[in-house]
């Protein structure tokens, strides 16, 4: 398909631009050729529609596109332009044939990769050929740099444009393009040969022809100077043969090397060498490349600068050969005929670290079969690979060929040599020797036997030391254990609770006593009663044969509060697994707050002074009352423990419309007030009404409430005024009623002391509680409930049904 595009108009875009340019006036008119300004087009600004239309206009004129594309060039269109302008013909040409081809896939779609002008299909089950993808990445694309100093040996020749400075005395500016006769003509000096000529040579030239009018250049003190530099470059002809990917002429600027030809066309097909590419001048060979040395080495020295007419070869190629597995760049790669497999790991950029090099397996294909070769080492560089040969370098084993390892009571555990006629105790040796802490009785040594099954042998480290017992040679994968005596026995450790600063369990040792461990915990705290201290000591009787009596020990005496030495409390010695307890003291009481807020006279916070102390001497300590205060609103909240929340978790909670209360809320909220009688507690002092006061308690007594708060399945929830002694249902009237999913005979109140009173139902008669001021007025919700199924309705109806035609038999009976 691309074939077809290179043969049809490669270059249209450029003939279109030439012939009818861009503007904004659209495609009617033909400019003059001299007024286009190329430099200035550019390519991603053109439409599709634009490109089509002008594409089928110039078609029709049959121009050449190679003449247009050296004239495009030279007035300055940069080279990336015309690039992007193949591309984008060569985009719509692909999309109008594969409109017209079947897009049916088969069942596995291989990878298609685009580029520029050219589309590459790769297997997805075939490794890459090497330097098959440089050619065919976006981002590379060997485009002739015109932006340099001018080559002084650069040749010129018909096309190019010389531009000649003259300043000092006389100033002058010559822009002359050489002519197809080789010539420049320079105004009142005439014509001059330079094609042909380099740079440098031509420069002497013309400058020693300008001294014929300009007589300052010369001399020995010149007051006038000349400067010879190159403009705009030609274009030549590259024909690309052979197998390349797009075989063709090409037009190219005269600094473009063979590399930029060869980019152009796609590099070498599937089927083309990398090694062998030849430059054909005037019917001989003036250069051979080899890419391996630009793709290997980064040489470049084989990449002439092109001349006009030049041709580009590209032979199939004679032998290629593929290496796999642990290699640093696996791939297929082409191989000259005196090239061995050394020469291909060497490509391949070596072994990884992994690979296993001692000996590689080569799969050959023969006349009639395949065949597999196993080359050493040490002929990698002597033998020959063939067409088609495949290597495959695997990984070397996970298993150590010297490896023991020793673990345990020894100062370096790990892995070690196994050195030959290493021995167990030159592997201890080797590990810094045994701690303090080994047990010698028994060592053991797992080995891994032939069939892969572990063997244990059992040592006797003493006897071995000792000399009582022969050494034991040790083999590959030997691993040894030995054992620590802290192993082999229980942790021991002692336990202190109660009066301490950190309660907790310790590490037992040797000599510890009851003093030490108290000083280790933090010391004993203000609370501790110094007449008791309790050591319970497990009972330990290996030699019994059923159960005893007694299952601790108990050892209780008084404690010196220094701690010394001469006590014997804290001289005591312990065992391991005691527990020691530290009794708090009877006569220790911490200082316990009650608060009082509201309409007293001093409201604060006030020390208890005694266990029994109640609410009205906390009234009394405070002053009293104050004329404002609303007694029947007084509450008293006190603290809730954790367990008389789950408590609550497990009861009915509320839940409403416009409140939603968790338990925690209710606990802090309601649950916490006690609902009190302040007028009664006050005329009947230690009654029983008048409660113990507790840590944390906080009695609040408000000013005169006025407002009833409504809430829940009602209406419209709403805080209104007080109005005297009117129901809870005349004010749920004043909330907009009761709401459709209303619980009636379940409406309950909260006073503002904190005591709640509930509906009363009696048959079809329903008391709805009082109402005083600052209470809240709580509807609930009707449980939900699930719609009922189709077999529910007709068994209850066929039930309905035989309750009915028992009492008819019954009735006609009677």
């Amino acid at each position: 398909m691309y074939r077809k595009i290179m043969k049809f108009n490669l270059l249209l875009p450029i003939l279109v631009l030439i012939l009818f340019g861009i503007t904004d006036q659209g495609y009617s008119q033909q400019p003059d050729l001299s007024q286009v300004d190329f430099s200035s087009i550019r390519v991603d600004d053109l439409q599709d529609s634009q490109i089509r239309r002008l594409m089928d206009q110039a078609k029709g004129r049959g121009l050449s596109e190679q003449d247009l594309e050296a004239e495009a060039i030279s007035r300055g269109m940069p080279y990336s332009e015309v690039l992007k302008l193949r591309e984008r013909v060569a985009r719509l040409r692909a999309g109008a044939e594969r409109e017209d081809v079947d897009t049916d896939l088969p069942a596995r779609e291989p990878v298609e990769v685009t580029v520029p002008e050219r589309r590459v299909v790769v297997s997805p089950d075939e490794i890459n050929i090497f330097g098959f993808e440089l050619f065919r990445r976006d981002n590379l694309t060997f485009e002739p740099s015109l932006n340099i100093p001018t080559p002084m040996n650069y040749q010129l020749g018909p096309g190019d444009q010389l531009i000649i400075e003259v300043w000092g005395a006389s100033q002058q500016t010559y822009q002359l393009r050489i002519s197809p006769e080789g010539h420049i003509n320079i105004a009142n000096i005439g014509p001059v040969r330079v094609s042909g000529l380099t740079v440098e040579r031509a420069s002497d030239l013309i400058i020693n022809r300008l001294t014929t009018i300009y007589s300052g250049i010369k001399g020995p003190d010149p007051n006038t100077f000349a400067q010879v530099s190159l403009g705009d470059i030609r274009s030549i002809k590259v024909t690309i043969a052979g197998d390349a990917y797009m075989p063709g002429t090409y037009t190219l600027p005269a600094y473009a090397t063979a590399f930029n030809a060869l980019y152009l066309a796609g590099g070498p097909a599937e089927k083309g060498s990398f090694r062998e590419i030849r430059v054909i001048r005037q019917g001989g060979v003036i250069s051979e490349m080899d890419l391996y040395d630009f793709l290997l080495k980064g040489e470049t020295s084989n990449n002439i600068r092109l001349q006009d007419e030049d041709m580009i070869f590209i032979g199939p190629y004679k032998k290629r050969a593929a290496i796999t597995g642990e290699v640093k760049r696996p791939a297929i790669y082409e191989m000259l005929e005196h090239e061995t497999l050394e020469d291909l790991i060497n490509y391949s950029g070596g072994f990884t670290s992994s690979a296993y090099t001692k000996r590689l397996q080569v799969d050959r294909k023969t006349e009639s079969q395949r065949r597999l070769l196993t080359v050493e080492s040490g002929l990698y560089s002597s033998f020959l690979l063939r067409n088609g040969d495949n290597i495959n370098v695997g990984e070397i084993l996970e298993r150590y060929e010297n490896r023991v390892t020793i673990r345990g009571a020894v100062f370096r555990e790990g892995e070690f040599e196994l050195s030959e006629g290493l021995t167990l105790s030159g592997l201890i040796d080797k590990a810094e020797g045994l701690r303090d802490d080994v047990f010698l009785n028994r060592a053991a040594i797992y080995r891994l036997q032939d069939n892969l099954q572990v063997e244990v042998i059992d040592v006797n480290l003493q006897n071995i030391i000792e000399g009582r017992e022969n050494d034991i040679q040790l083999q590959r994968e030997d691993l040894v254990m030995i054992s620590s005596v802290l192993e082999l026995q229980e942790e021991r450790t002692v336990r202190i609770l109660g009066e301490v600063q950190s309660p907790g369990t310790f590490p037992w040792a040797r000599n510890l006593s009851l003093g030490e461990l108290i000083r280790r915990s933090g010391g004993i705290n203000e609370a501790a009663s110094l007449s008791r201290v309790e050591v319970a000591r497990r009972v330990i009787n290996r030699q019994a044969e059923r159960p005893g009596d007694f299952i601790t020990e108990l050892f209780s005496f008084p404690l010196d509060a220094q701690l010394s030495l001469e006590d014997e409390a804290s001289s005591f010695m312990l065992q391991p697994f005691d527990m020691v307890f530290v009794r708090r003291s009877p006569g220790y009481e911490t200082q316990e707050l009650a608060q009082i807020r509201g309409e007293v006279n001093f409201p604060g916070s006030y020390a208890l002074t005694r266990k029994s102390e109640r609410i009205s001497d906390l009234v009394a300590r405070s002053g009293g009352i104050t004329n404002d205060a609303y007694l029947p609103g007084a509450t008293l909240i006190r603290r809730v423990d954790q367990s008389q929340v789950e408590r609550l978790r497990r009861l009915t909670p509320i839940d409403t419309n416009d409140v939603q209360l968790d338990i925690e809320e209710i606990a802090e909220a309601r649950e916490q007030a006690i609902g009190i009688d302040l007028e009664r507690i006050l005329r009947n002092p230690y009654s029983s009404d008048d409660l113990i006061l507790e840590e944390g308690d906080i009695l609040s007594i408000p000013k005169e409430l006025q407002t009833v708060r409504l809430s829940g399945a009602v209406l419209y929830p709403v805080t209104t005024r007080f109005h005297g002694r009117r129901s809870a249902r005349s004010y749920v009237s004043q909330a907009g009623g009761f709401a459709d999913n209303a619980s009636k005979s379940n409406v309950f109140v909260v006073y503002a002391n904190g005591s709640v009173d509930q509906t009363k139902n009696y048959l079809l008669w329903r008391s709805y509680p009082r109402v005083e001021p600052g209470a809240e007025i709580i509807v609930p919700e009707k449980p939900a409930r699930e719609p009922r199924t189709l077999q529910e309705t007709l068994a209850l109806g066929s039930a309905m049904t035989s309750i009915a035609l028992v009492i008819v038999t019954l009735i006609n009976q009677f």
